[in-house]
């Protein structure tokens, strides 16, 4: 087996090993299909890597006056930063039910606007590693889920030991001997992993450009000042306003419903402290209620009394469960760190690339000073 494939199967089972139930396991099967086909399919791709989820912070500036925030900074995780045929990039990695077979499906117009790669690409300019694109790496989740078996299919497997071109364990074949057989996991396993690797790889694999103008990122910066600022006027006024339009987004409800609508308080017993708000970001000091990231500048914007209990307050339920979706998103991260790890240490151990070498060294040194802000198009340059 590919040592990259090895690495990311691996890190899968780790991950489900942590809170084993059913439905996890259903999950880690998925998982472990698609990235049959993600390895097939990308494998041979021209992605060289440099680092891994790595937490970049700089300060907040304006990009009008020159201006230093006393009150916020920045901060983001990139999930890749690699070298692509001579440029820079950063990619992130995606997991959607949405169609992203279609270049002009809703999923990708959508991205024309989305504040994500902005934010990473901007973070990587003010630590003066400027980023010449992003890429957007989508996976969609698989609409199929363990079957019903055909008398002729479990017959044909139980014959051959074989499904969908993987050898059967024992536990497989013991398991088509009763009135309906239903797919093991594993079956399930090999049926997926054909139909991501060979019969629609382009239905579940995409990988797209998303190219910013240096104006652009300007725009962005001058946003993600306002939105600094529009935070602290929140913060100093104690006005939250609720978005009630909000309340149902994502399938459920928000899980401050509750609170906002007097059945709850967010003193009760339900509720704790987070020690740092920013969970996703290890390593960040402090609490991180004056850091500003990607999904609290989303979070701020969909509500901001939302907003104000997860990032001001920085509470979370005593009891609160992960949702499939978030679980299956980070389960799917964890394999693709795996995996894009086991590349980097491959390519560094071998010394194939001193491109790579020479682009860790510059990451590891830290970018630049964060007493003088790097040029912004636009900015005239002033101390704040």
């Amino acid at each position: 087996m590919p040592r990259r494939l090895e690495a990311a199967l691996s890190a899968v089972d780790a991950f489900v090993r942590q809170a084993p139930d059913e439905s996890r396991a259903i999950m880690a099967a998925k998982c472990r299909g698609l990235l049959a086909g993600y390895h097939a399919r990308w494998a041979d791709a021209e992605y060289l890597a440099v680092a891994v989820e790595r937490v970049v912070q700089s300060d907040l500036w304006n990009p009008e006056t020159g201006r230093k925030s006393r009150s916020f900074t920045v901060a983001g995780k990139i999930d890749l930063s690699a070298a692509f045929r001579d440029r820079v990039v950063l990619m992130d990695h995606k997991t959607t039910s949405e169609d992203i077979s279609d270049p002009n499906s809703p999923y990708w117009r959508q991205l024309i606007v989305e504040g994500q790669p902005s934010h990473y690409m901007l973070l990587e300019w003010l630590n003066a590693r400027k980023a010449d694109d992003a890429v957007w790496d989508v996976v969609r989740k698989p609409a199929i889920s363990p079957k019903l078996l055909t008398k002729a299919e479990a017959r044909s497997a139980a014959v051959t030991h074989e499904y969908f071109g993987r050898r059967l364990a024992d536990e497989s074949i013991l398991a088509l001997n009763v009135e309906k057989p239903r797919e093991t996991l594993k079956m399930y396993e090999a049926r997926l992993a054909h139909d991501c690797t060979l019969a629609r790889p382009e239905w579940y694999f995409q990988r797209r450009s998303i190219p910013r103008l240096d104006a652009e990122l300007h725009e962005y910066a001058v946003e993600l000042w306002e939105h600094g600022q529009e935070i602290l006027h929140a913060r100093n006024t104690g006005r939250h306003a609720r978005n009630s339009g909000a309340c149902m987004l994502y399938g459920g409800p928000c899980k401050f419903l509750g609170i906002c609508s007097g059945h709850d308080a967010p003193d009760s017993d339900n509720w704790r402290r987070k020690p740092c708000v920013h969970t996703e970001l290890p390593g960040i000091e402090g609490d991180g209620r004056n850091v500003l990231t990607n999904s609290r500048i989303r979070c701020f914007q969909t509500c901001r009394r939302k907003h104000f209990y997860d990032y001001e307050l920085g509470i979370e339920r005593q009891d609160e469960e992960e949702r499939d979706a978030l679980y299956f998103g980070n389960l799917w991260h964890a394999a693709l760190e795996a995996w894009f790890l086991a590349s980097q240490k491959g390519v560094i151990d071998d010394d194939t690339s001193s491109a790579s070498n020479s682009a860790n060294t510059e990451l590891a040194a830290g970018g630049a000073s964060h007493d003088e802000q790097p040029p912004l198009p636009g900015c005239d340059q002033q101390q704040g």
